[in-house]
């Protein structure tokens, strides 16, 4: 939350964006802190950890961002997300 206002819009999730993209350009592991998090819209997942998988590959994604504090029903909600995503990219493919 110390990076984006809530997890609600796109342009929240495009600051997440922004800020992990240079990390895993740079190849630094980050620890993101799900603690004081809103509610996860698909906006945002969409303009944070969807773009994210788009432009670096879901393996690059998982080596560098790991998630803390994270509530039983957002990892929930990021696992369904991601594995939805990863269907259809690959059926793109």
């Amino acid at each position: 939350m110390d990076i984006v206002g809530s997890t609600i819009t796109n342009a929240g999730g495009y600051q997440l964006y922004v800020v992990l993209s240079e990390s895993i350009k740079n190849q630094e592991v980050v620890d993101l802190s799900m603690e004081k998090a809103t509610p996860l819209s698909s906006s945002f997942l969409n303009s944070s950890f969807g773009q994210l998988i788009e432009d670096f590959g879901y393996s690059a994604v998982k080596k560098y961002v790991g998630l803390s504090c994270v509530k039983k029903s957002d990892a929930e909600r990021i696992k369904n997300y991601i594995t939805s995503l990863l269907l259809i990219l690959d059926k793109e493919r």
